[in-house]
């Protein structure tokens, strides 16, 4: 089952007054399930490509279907809606609410969405929680914690309206090795129950387990090549 198709999107900017295409006539297809990985150098459109899929910016040209839904037909309120319901998205500096508590973080997500019955918030965030291993922290602002644990925080809050695609934006990019190797496995146990997860990373991903790489250059979708040269 095809979860995300792009046919010929196209994505300009101006900049100066002059225009500016990040992408260029990309097509693609992600199927439910499926382990995605974003890969190319610095400005090849990775980003960009991210944010038209989730629907944070709207494309100059062609056509973006999610979850069934033509995702760019809607208004922004009715947008952002309706990706609390559908979309986890992990932002690259995590962007969590600097004066709530961690848990506050992922009850607020919730109560924006209204997905999860109040009676079983508190429940599920803690679950959740649990689940990133770090249940201890709930009651701690994010500025105590650390970079690995605002991460998994971040993660534990993009999960939270249990969304059937989660994107992440350079997840592991700041964090220690051994960490990094901790979120990953998170991404991996996802992925096996069912989420489409798609990651933009410049790391090295020989050896991975990506079900579809997409390695872009200069706004447009290229043949594979995952050496670590060819990403940063």
């Amino acid at each position: 089952m095809n979860i995300i198709q792009l046919n010929n999107v196209s994505k300009s900017f101006e900049q100066g007054g002059q225009s500016f295409t990040a992408l260029s006539n990309v097509s693609l297809t992600i199927t439910k399930g499926e382990y995605v990985a974003l890969i190319g150098k610095s400005g090849s459109g990775k980003s960009t490509l991210l944010n038209l899929i989730t629907g944070i910016d709207h494309p100059t040209g062609g056509h973006i279907t999610v979850a069934d839904t033509d995702i760019h037909k809607f208004g922004e309120s009715s947008l952002a809606a309706w990706r609390g319901k559908n979309i986890g998205i992990i932002f690259q500096f995590f962007q969590l609410i600097p004066t709530l508590t961690i848990i506050e973080n992922i009850l607020l997500a919730m109560e924006f969405v209204n997905v999860i019955p109040k009676d079983q918030r508190q429940n599920r965030a803690k679950n959740l929680l649990t689940q990133v291993g770090i249940l201890e922290q709930a009651n701690k602002f994010p500025s105590a914690l650390s970079g690995g644990e605002q991460q998994r925080a971040a993660i534990a809050r993009a999960l939270a309206n249990k969304p059937e695609i989660l994107v992440a934006d350079e997840p592991t990019g700041n964090l220690d090795s051994a960490t990094a190797k901790s979120i990953k496995a998170i991404f991996t146990d996802l992925v096996a129950a069912g989420t489409t997860v798609i990651i933009v990373t410049h790391e090295d991903i020989s050896g991975t387990d990506f079900d579809q790489i997409i390695q872009l250059k200069d706004g447009q979708i290229q043949p594979h090549n995952s050496t670590v040269s060819e990403m940063k």
